[in-house]
């Protein structure tokens, strides 16, 4: 085998190691909070901004019925709530409440951060901007994969 070729191999290896441990971070992580993955995965989605209930279904792979059940539980505890659309009355949007996600969310993920930071601390900026140049490009793969395997079987 190559030396790329094995430091390819490496490194998908350890992609797959990553995903298996962020899958079992997650899982700790709702736990500790206090609601189920699904719930925490969702509130991560609307970290990003607020979502319709049908936007934030597709987006977690879940379906509309389940969807309102999320937002049922995270609205009684406080984690969102449910707001008209300011350009469209009509459409309902669900928000992050960003006060009660910094009180019980954030100090969950807190260690994790300050962990990052230091790993990252000992890379030049060049290999910084290599890093997350090699993450978005992972993203984009995660993401078109997703849509591929949501879609159905491929022929």
């Amino acid at each position: 085998m190559s030396r790329r070729a094995a430091l390819v191999t490496a490194l998908l290896e350890a992609l797959r190691k990553t995903n298996v441990l962020s899958v079992s971070m997650s899982q700790a992580a709702a736990v500790r909070i206090g609601i189920n993955t699904t719930d925490l995965h969702c509130l991560n989605l609307l970290s990003e901004g607020p979502l319709t209930a049908s936007e934030l279904a597709r987006r977690a792979g879940i379906t509309t019925a389940s969807v309102t059940g999320v937002i049922d539980r995270l609205e009684s505890v406080g984690y969102v709530r449910r707001e008209r659309d300011d350009s469209d009355r009509r459409k309902v949007v669900v928000t992050l409440v960003l006060e009660r996600a910094a009180v019980d969310v954030a100090p969950v993920f807190t260690p994790l951060l300050k962990a990052w930071r230091e790993s990252l601390s000992e890379y030049s900026d060049e290999q910084l901007e290599v890093i997350t140049d090699f993450m978005t490009r992972t993203q984009a793969v995660f993401q078109d994969e997703v849509e591929q395997m949501r879609a159905g079987p491929s022929s």
